[in-house]
């Protein structure tokens, strides 16, 4: 059975969808709503923001989404007004897609084939953070990198102490 695709400017808020399948850009999402009468409606380029005014209004219906840098905040805002979200690994996503639409890697491709893996109730999904394990994560992450940065820095500076015949000893306490 081949599903006609529907192509649309906006999401249609009157109507009640089976599961919405986003795939995440920069700027931008690709949308594909599966209704309950089994139309495929996608959305080729949709701004952040009509994403959510839209999804505040939806009735609660399942987001499915792939895992990247915003996912958990778009996951918080969107359980926040009662939706129901699933993130779905991207080799699901590529074997999909490989099987059902012949390899053809598109953005719209993307978001159906998560559609249509959001109605799987077999597959693994991938859980996201709340918030206080994004903050820790943050905080982790930032200090991890000036950690490394420190390091560079206290190596370069024995380099060049080094270079000018002062000997500095081993270890990151070493003289100044």
């Amino acid at each position: 059975m081949s599903v006609r695709r529907i192509l649309a400017k906006t999401i249609n808020t009157d109507l009640e969808y089976e599961a919405i399948g986003i795939d995440l850009a920069k700027n931008c999402v690709s949308v594909a709503l599966l209704t309950t009468d089994g139309e495929v409606v996608c959305i080729d380029r949709l701004d952040y923001s009509e994403l959510e005014k839209s999804a505040q209004v939806l009735c609660p219906t399942t987001f499915a989404m792939e895992p990247c840098t915003e996912m958990n905040y778009l996951v918080q805002k969107l359980e926040a007004w009662g939706h129901r979200c699933l993130v779905i690994g991207g080799k699901n996503v590529q074997n999909y897609v490989e099987n059902h639409y012949s390899g053809q890697k598109t953005d719209l491709n993307d978001a159906q084939a998560l559609a249509f893996l959001a109605q799987d109730t077999q597959l693994r999904t991938i859980k996201a953070k709340d918030m206080e394990q994004q903050k820790y994560a943050s905080l982790t992450t930032l200090r991890e990198q000036y950690i490394k940065q420190y390091r560079q820095t206290i190596v370069s500076l024995k380099g060049i102490c080094q270079a000018w015949g002062l000997n500095i000893s081993k270890g990151i306490s070493g003289k100044a």
